[in-house]
Protein backbone atom coordinates (compact mmCIF):
# COMPACT_ATOMS: atom_id res chain seq x y z
CA UNK A 1 0.00 0.00 0.00
CA UNK A 2 2.71 2.49 1.16
CA UNK A 3 4.58 1.58 -2.61
CA UNK A 4 1.35 2.24 -4.19
CA UNK A 5 0.70 5.91 -1.91
CA UNK A 6 4.36 6.47 -3.34
CA UNK A 7 3.79 6.06 -6.52
CA UNK A 8 0.67 8.34 -6.97
CA UNK A 9 2.84 10.91 -5.25
CA UNK A 10 5.26 11.02 -7.48
CA UNK A 11 3.13 10.66 -10.62
CA UNK A 12 1.21 13.53 -9.02
CA UNK A 13 5.01 15.74 -8.96
CA UNK A 14 6.06 14.88 -12.45
CA UNK A 15 2.52 16.29 -13.88
CA UNK A 16 2.72 19.20 -11.71
CA UNK A 17 6.39 19.79 -12.90
CA UNK A 18 5.39 18.93 -16.29
CA UNK A 19 3.14 22.09 -16.52
CA UNK A 20 5.12 24.34 -14.36
CA UNK A 21 8.19 23.93 -16.37
CA UNK A 22 8.23 25.54 -20.21
CA UNK A 23 9.45 23.71 -22.97
CA UNK A 24 12.69 24.61 -24.57
CA UNK A 25 11.83 27.84 -27.16
CA UNK A 26 8.23 28.23 -25.53
CA UNK A 27 8.82 31.56 -25.06
CA UNK A 28 10.49 32.62 -28.39
CA UNK A 29 8.12 34.33 -30.81
CA UNK A 30 5.95 32.61 -33.15
CA UNK A 31 6.92 31.96 -35.73
CA UNK A 32 10.84 31.91 -34.60
CA UNK A 33 12.85 34.44 -36.60
CA UNK A 34 15.57 32.73 -38.26
CA UNK A 35 17.56 35.60 -39.42
CA UNK A 36 20.57 36.21 -40.59
CA UNK A 37 21.86 33.33 -41.64
CA UNK A 38 25.33 32.95 -42.63
CA UNK A 39 25.16 29.75 -44.58
CA UNK A 40 22.09 30.31 -46.48
CA UNK A 41 21.91 32.83 -49.40
CA UNK A 42 17.77 32.85 -50.06
CA UNK A 43 15.40 30.54 -48.43
CA UNK A 44 12.26 29.64 -51.01
CA UNK A 45 8.97 29.57 -48.96
CA UNK A 46 7.11 26.79 -51.41
CA UNK A 47 3.69 25.97 -51.01
CA UNK A 48 1.53 24.33 -53.11
CA UNK A 49 -2.35 23.45 -53.47
CA UNK A 50 -5.36 22.42 -55.64
CA UNK A 51 -6.19 25.12 -58.12
CA UNK A 52 -10.08 26.09 -59.66
CA UNK A 53 -8.73 25.13 -63.06
CA UNK A 54 -8.95 21.25 -62.45
CA UNK A 55 -10.46 19.06 -64.76
CA UNK A 56 -10.78 16.47 -61.84
CA UNK A 57 -12.47 18.16 -58.56
CA UNK A 58 -10.57 18.11 -55.77
CA UNK A 59 -12.13 17.37 -51.73
CA UNK A 60 -11.19 20.88 -51.31
CA UNK A 61 -10.10 23.85 -53.18
CA UNK A 62 -6.92 26.25 -52.43
CA UNK A 63 -6.35 23.04 -49.91
CA UNK A 64 -1.95 22.26 -49.47
CA UNK A 65 -1.11 18.85 -51.06
CA UNK A 66 2.06 16.95 -52.66
CA UNK A 67 -0.14 14.41 -54.36
CA UNK A 68 -2.16 15.79 -57.25
CA UNK A 69 -3.76 13.62 -60.17
CA UNK A 70 -3.96 13.71 -64.12
CA UNK A 71 -6.62 16.53 -64.96
CA UNK A 72 -5.95 18.85 -61.70
CA UNK A 73 -4.29 22.03 -61.31
CA UNK A 74 -1.12 22.41 -58.79
CA UNK A 75 -0.70 26.25 -58.10
CA UNK A 76 2.56 26.59 -57.00
CA UNK A 77 3.34 29.76 -55.48
CA UNK A 78 6.21 31.21 -52.80
CA UNK A 79 7.98 34.06 -51.52
CA UNK A 80 11.64 34.57 -51.43
CA UNK A 81 13.58 35.73 -48.69
CA UNK A 82 17.09 36.94 -48.22
CA UNK A 83 18.58 34.96 -45.29
CA UNK A 84 21.33 37.07 -44.07
CA UNK A 85 18.85 40.35 -43.95
CA UNK A 86 15.10 38.70 -43.30
CA UNK A 87 13.93 40.80 -46.25
CA UNK A 88 11.53 39.38 -48.08
CA UNK A 89 12.19 39.92 -52.29
CA UNK A 90 9.36 41.74 -54.30
CA UNK A 91 9.71 42.31 -57.87
CA UNK A 92 12.14 44.84 -57.49
CA UNK A 93 14.72 42.48 -56.28
CA UNK A 94 14.09 39.68 -58.79
CA UNK A 95 14.57 39.69 -62.58
CA UNK A 96 12.11 37.27 -62.95
CA UNK A 97 11.34 33.44 -61.29
CA UNK A 98 10.54 30.25 -63.13
CA UNK A 99 9.10 26.96 -62.65
CA UNK A 100 10.90 23.83 -64.22
CA UNK A 101 9.17 20.70 -64.30
CA UNK A 102 10.30 17.64 -65.70
CA UNK A 103 8.99 16.86 -69.30
CA UNK A 104 6.85 20.15 -69.24
CA UNK A 105 8.30 23.65 -71.04
CA UNK A 106 9.34 25.91 -68.49
CA UNK A 107 6.79 28.41 -66.86
CA UNK A 108 7.07 32.46 -66.02
CA UNK A 109 6.17 33.08 -62.60
CA UNK A 110 4.41 36.23 -62.22
CA UNK A 111 4.95 38.07 -58.78
CA UNK A 112 1.33 39.27 -58.27
CA UNK A 113 -1.12 39.44 -54.98
CA UNK A 114 -2.66 36.20 -53.80
CA UNK A 115 -5.15 34.64 -55.37
CA UNK A 116 -4.58 37.47 -58.31
CA UNK A 117 -6.72 40.22 -57.35
CA UNK A 118 -5.34 43.51 -55.84
CA UNK A 119 -5.60 44.10 -52.52
CA UNK A 120 -4.25 46.13 -49.72
CA UNK A 121 -4.19 42.62 -47.19
CA UNK A 122 -3.18 40.30 -49.92
CA UNK A 123 0.22 39.02 -49.77
CA UNK A 124 2.22 39.20 -52.96
CA UNK A 125 3.71 35.83 -54.18
CA UNK A 126 5.82 34.17 -57.11
CA UNK A 127 2.81 32.05 -58.55
CA UNK A 128 2.08 29.86 -61.14
CA UNK A 129 -0.95 27.34 -62.03
CA UNK A 130 -0.04 24.14 -63.89
CA UNK A 131 -2.99 21.67 -65.26
CA UNK A 132 -1.24 18.03 -64.90
CA UNK A 133 -1.52 16.77 -67.95
CA UNK A 134 -3.77 13.60 -68.96
CA UNK A 135 -0.57 11.46 -70.24
CA UNK A 136 1.81 12.98 -67.36
CA UNK A 137 3.67 9.41 -65.91
CA UNK A 138 2.66 8.64 -62.42
CA UNK A 139 4.60 8.65 -59.90
CA UNK A 140 7.00 11.08 -58.33
CA UNK A 141 7.22 14.15 -60.57
CA UNK A 142 10.47 16.44 -60.25
CA UNK A 143 10.65 20.15 -60.33
CA UNK A 144 12.60 23.02 -59.28
CA UNK A 145 12.30 26.85 -59.52
CA UNK A 146 15.05 29.34 -60.30
CA UNK A 147 15.14 32.75 -59.83
CA UNK A 148 17.30 35.35 -61.05
CA UNK A 149 17.87 37.87 -58.23
CA UNK A 150 19.35 41.50 -59.16
CA UNK A 151 23.06 42.01 -57.69
CA UNK A 152 23.39 45.54 -59.42
CA UNK A 153 21.24 47.77 -61.76
CA UNK A 154 23.37 45.29 -64.55
CA UNK A 155 23.67 41.68 -62.92
CA UNK A 156 21.54 39.39 -61.19
CA UNK A 157 22.50 35.57 -59.87
CA UNK A 158 20.74 32.77 -60.75
CA UNK A 159 19.35 30.99 -57.59
CA UNK A 160 17.74 27.04 -57.71
CA UNK A 161 15.70 25.57 -55.51
CA UNK A 162 15.16 22.00 -55.71
CA UNK A 163 12.25 20.73 -52.92
CA UNK A 164 12.23 17.04 -54.01
CA UNK A 165 14.41 15.76 -51.54
CA UNK A 166 13.96 11.41 -50.23
CA UNK A 167 10.56 10.97 -48.44
CA UNK A 168 8.94 14.79 -49.55
CA UNK A 169 8.38 14.31 -53.06
CA UNK A 170 5.33 15.43 -54.79
CA UNK A 171 3.25 12.63 -56.96
CA UNK A 172 1.09 12.12 -59.54
CA UNK A 173 -1.70 9.39 -58.70
CA UNK A 174 -4.36 8.00 -60.80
Amino acid sequence: MRALKLLVVAAAAATALAIAVPAPGANAPFPMNPFPAAEVGYTFNLQTLFGHGSRVRPAVYCADSSVFRRGQQVVFRLYIVDAKTGKVLTGKDIRRVVLRIAGQPDQTMPFRPQGGNPDATSPWLWSKAWLVPGDYPLGTFKFDIAAQIKQTKNTAKWVVYNPVIPGTDWQITP
